[in-house]
C-alpha cells in the first residue's frame, strides 16, 4: 500500500503555523508597575502661547515709494540682510547737494585761511614797527581791525565747514535709511506692504521673528502663582506636535495680574525648537509641592523595575503594540537618584505614567512581546 506523498509547500505551512502558535504561546505575562510623580508632588496643567524670543517691527526711519520687497513670508533672513528698499532718487538729490554745499565751504574756509595768514603777516610787521615807533597809532590801529575781521571771517568759514558736514551726515543717513536690513537672524512671520506702495515713516513693514529657544506665555491662577519659582522646570505638548515633549524653564513670573485672577508666566524651552512656531497653543504641566523634588522633572519608579549591568542601570518600559493586550519590552538607561519609601527616585529616562517590569527582568530582552498580568 503507496503512502500519500504530501507535498513540500503544504508541509512548510503547516510548520510555520505550528511555530507562530508556539510565539503565541510563548508570549508571556509578567508583573509591572507604573511609574509615579514623588509624594505630596502634584501636577497642574495650564494653556499657552507660543512666542518668539524677540519679536521685531520692522519700518523705514523715511517716506517714499517702496521700490522693492526682497523677502517672502516664512524665510529665514540673517542680520544685515535686505528686507526692502525705498526709491532713493530724492535722498540722492539731497545727499549731492550737500556734498556741493560742503565744497563750496571748503573753499570758503581755505580762502579766509589765506586772508587770515595774510593779515597776521601784516599785523605782525606793523606792530614791531609801532613798537619802534617807525608807524603812526592810525596804521597799527587798521591793521589790528584787518586781522580781527580776517579772524572772525575765518571762524566763521570753519563753523561753515562743521555745518556742511552735519549736512552732509545727515543726507547720508537719509540715504541709508531707504534701506531696511534685519537687525537679527530669524524668521519673516509677517509683511504688511507690497512694491510700488507708498510708506511713511514708523510705518509697519514686516515682522522678524528670532531663532533658538522659543518661549511659552501662559496665565496661572492666584492659587498656583505662589508655588511657582524662577528656573524652575515644566513639559510642555504641543497638539500639532503630538508626539513630542519638550522641556522648559520659568524666565519670568508677572508680580500684578493684568487680569483678575491669573498672572501671566513666561517660560523658555530648555533647547533650541526649529518646529514651534509663535502663536501655537501648548499644555504645561508644572509640577509643584512641598518637597523640594516638586521643582525638578524626577519621577518614582518601582525598587524591582531597576537592575544594573555592565552598561550602567536600566529598567524594561512596556510600550503598547499594534496588538490589543500586547506590550514591547524596550531597555532603556536610567539615571537614579535617592532611594525613597516609594522606590527609587529616576532623575532620566523614565517620566510619569510609564509602565515598567517589576519581575523576570533577567530574562526579558529589548524587543520581547509580553503580557500584562493583572493584580
Amino acid at each position: 500500500m503507496k503512502l500519500p506523498i504530501i507535498p513540500f509547500f503544504l508541509i512548510a505551512l503547516i510548520s510555520c503555523g505550528e511555530k507562530s502558535a508556539e510565539t503565541d504561546q510563548q508570549i508571556r505575562s509578567i508583573k509591572y508597575g507604573k511609574v509615579e510623580l514623588p509624594s505630596g508632588v502634584k501636577t497642574y496643567t495650564f494653556s499657552g502661547v507660543a512666542k518668539a524670543q524677540n519679536e521685531t517691527n520692522l519700518s523705514f526711519k523715511v517716506a517714499g515709494t517702496l521700490s522693492s520687497v526682497a523677502v517672502k513670508l516664512g524665510d529665514r533672513v540673517r542680520k544685515g540682510q535686505l528686507i526692502a528698499s525705498i526709491d532713493p532718487a530724492d535722498y540722492s538729490i539731497q545727499s549731492n547737494q550737500a556734498v556741493s554745499q560742503k565744497e563750496g565751504a571748503v573753499a570758503n574756509a581755505k580762502a579766509a585761511e589765506a586772508q587770515l595768514i595774510s593779515a597776521k603777516s601784516t599785523y605782525d610787521r606793523v606792530a614791531q614797527l609801532y613798537e619802534n615807533n617807525s608807524v603812526a597809532l592810525s596804521e597799527y590801529q587798521q591793521a589790528k581791525a584787518a586781522l580781527d575781521a580776517a579772524q572772525a571771517q575765518y571762524d566763521a568759514a570753519s563753523s561753515q565747514v562743521k555745518t556742511t558736514d552735519q549736512q552732509l551726515m545727515a543726507a547720508g543717513n537719509q540715504m541709508s535709511y531707504t534701506r531696511l536690513s534685519s537687525p537679527i537672524d530669524g524668521v519673516i512671520t509677517a509683511i504688511e506692504v507690497q512694491a510700488n506702495e507708498v510708506v511713511n515713516a514708523g510705518m509697519l513693514i514686516a515682522k522678524v521673528s528670532s531663532l533658538g529657544r522659543p518661549e511659552v506665555e501662559v496665565n496661572v491662577p492666584e492659587v498656583v502663582i505662589n508655588k511657582l519659582t524662577m528656573g524652575q522646570q515644566a513639559t510642555v505638548k504641543f497638539p500639532s506636535l503630538p508626539a513630542q515633549l519638550f522641556e522648559a524653564e520659568v524666565v519670568e513670573i508677572a508680580f500684578a495680574s493684568e487680569k483678575s485672577t491669573t498672572y501671566p508666566v513666561k517660560l523658555k524651552m530648555i533647547s533650541p525648537v526649529d518646529e514651534i512656531r509663535p502663536g501655537m497653543v501648548s499644555e504645561v504641566n508644572f509640577r509643584v509641592g512641598t518637597d523640594k523634588e516638586a521643582t525638578r522633572n524626577e519621577v518614582v519608579a518601582p525598587l524591582k523595575a531597576i537592575a544594573s549591568g555592565t552598561e550602567g542601570n536600566y529598567a524594561f518600559k512596556l510600550i503598547p503594540d499594534n496588538e490589543e493586550g500586547i506590550y514591547i519590552a524596550r531597555k532603556v538607561a536610567i539615571d537614579l537618584g535617592a532611594i525613597t519609601e516609594d522606590g527609587y527616585i529616576i532623575k532620566k529616562g523614565l517620566k510619569e505614567g510609564d509602565l515598567v517590569a517589576v519581575a523576570g527582568l533577567r530574562a526579558l530582552f529589548d524587543g520581547k512581546k509580553v503580557k500584562l498580568l493583572e493584580k
